[in-house]
């Protein structure tokens, strides 16, 4: 849990003491609560198994936000990587290859660590075909610098 303290000196202190300099907001942070953000996150199945994945099918209504947040969600893996992988490996199960748009009824494959990672870094993982159902390649590329 975090406090925060404000501390604002007053006109007067400032008008008196010009030449020393006061602060004019302090934060004050309380100590953690002895690790338990870790405890969440280091209890959680695709971060104690790096090769744990889940299958599900996709109900009426329900968005790829909702499938995120019950599996990966208190993982601490960033979403955006997760969110990019799961749309990689199940490209059958969107619109255009568009995450705002998920079929209702499609089974997907919710990936590994190791398997965002190996989309992620351009590697093939040993026992495992990196060919989607449609023949493309499941890799995501970064442009830039």
């Amino acid at each position: 849990m975090r406090y925060l303290t404000f501390v604002i000196p007053c006109l007067f202190s400032i008008a008196m003491n010009a030449a020393i300099a006061e602060p004019i907001v302090v934060l004050t942070y309380g100590a953690r609560d002895n690790g338990t953000v870790e405890d969440a996150t280091s209890s959680h199945p695709f971060r104690m198994d790096p090769d744990y994945s889940e299958m599900h099918e996709v109900a009426q209504d329900e968005t790829l936000g909702h499938i995120m947040n019950d599996y990966y969600g208190g993982s601490g893996m960033n979403m955006k990587f997760v969110e990019m992988a799961i749309v990689q490996m199940n490209r059958h199960a969107f619109v255009r290859d568009n995450p705002n748009f998920l079929y209702a009824k499609k089974t997907i494959r919710l990936p590994s660590l190791n398997q965002i990672k190996a989309l992620v870094t351009g590697t093939k993982l040993e026992n495992s075909s990196s060919e989607g159902s449609s023949g493309r390649t499941n890799e995501i590329y970064f442009f830039g610098g």
